[in-house]
C-alpha cells in the first residue's frame, strides 16, 4: 500500500531525492479503520498524519446547536489531519470520521515534525498539497459570499460529482450551507 503514497510523491514533487522517498515512507505505517470510527475526535490534538489509500473520511464540527457541520470529504490518496491542531499545538473542534471501512498510511506527529525539519521532499510534498487544498477552499469561501445555494450545488457537482451518489445528503448539504430540504429543491431544478 505504500505504493500509493510513493507514486502521489513523484506526481506532486520534481525530482524527489530517492533517500527522501524512503524516509518518508519508512515513517508511514498501514492501519485499517471501520465505518464509523475516528481518526481525530472532538477537542482533542492530532496525534498522527494520515493519507488515505482506500476509503472516504469526513472532516466537521459541531455547532452551538448540537448541528454537524460537514467541512469535507476525502477520498483515496489525500492527507487526513487538522491543520488547527497542528498549526497551533492545542486541541481543536474538528473530527475526522470514517464514512466507510478504510486503509491508511499513518506517521506519528513526531516522526513527521522529523521530516519537517530536514527533508526536502517532505516539504514540497506537503506545501503542494496544502496549496491545493487553500486553493480549493478559497474557492469554496468565495462561492459562500458571491454565490447562491443552487451555484454552491452547481460548484460542488462540477469539482467532486461522485459526492452526491455515494455520500447521504445531510452531509452535502451541510458542506453548502443549506438544509437536506433545500438540497432536495435544488437537485430537482433543471440545470
Amino acid at each position: 500500500m505504500r505504493n500509493q503514497l510513493e507514486d502521489f510523491i513523484y506526481q506532486r514533487v520534481k525530482k524527489p531525492k530517492g533517500s527522501e522517498v524512503q524516509e518518508i515512507l519508512s515513517a508511514f505505517n498501514e492501519i485499517r479503520y471501520e465505518k464509523s470510527m475516528f481518526f481525530k475526535e472532538r477537542d482533542s490534538m492530532i496525534k498522527e498524519l494520515g493519507f488515505l489509500i482506500q476509503g472516504s473520511a469526513r472532516s466537521y464540527f459541531i455547532n452551538a446547536k448540537g448541528d454537524e457541520i460537514t467541512d469535507q470529504i476525502v477520498e483515496n490518496y489525500n492527507f487526513l489531519s487538522d491543520i488547527i491542531s497542528v498549526r497551533t499545538g492545542e486541541k481543536s473542534p474538528v473530527i475526522i470520521e470514517f464514512l466507510e471501512f478504510s486503509v491508511v498510511l499513518v506517521a506519528p506527529m513526531d516522526k513527521v515534525w522529523v521530516l519537517f525539519e530536514h527533508n526536502i521532499t517532505f516539504n514540497i510534498l506537503i506545501r503542494e498539497y496544502l496549496g491545493d487544498r487553500a486553493m480549493e477552499l478559497m474557492r469554496r469561501h468565495l462561492m459562500f459570499l458571491n454565490g447562491t445555494a443552487r451555484e454552491r450545488y452547481h460548484y460542488l457537482l462540477t469539482s467532486n460529482p461522485s459526492l452526491l451518489d455515494k455520500f447521504p445528503l445531510k452531509y452535502v448539504a451541510s458542506m453548502i450551507g443549506v438544509t437536506p430540504t433545500q438540497l432536495s429543491r435544488i437537485r430537482s431544478e433543471k440545470f
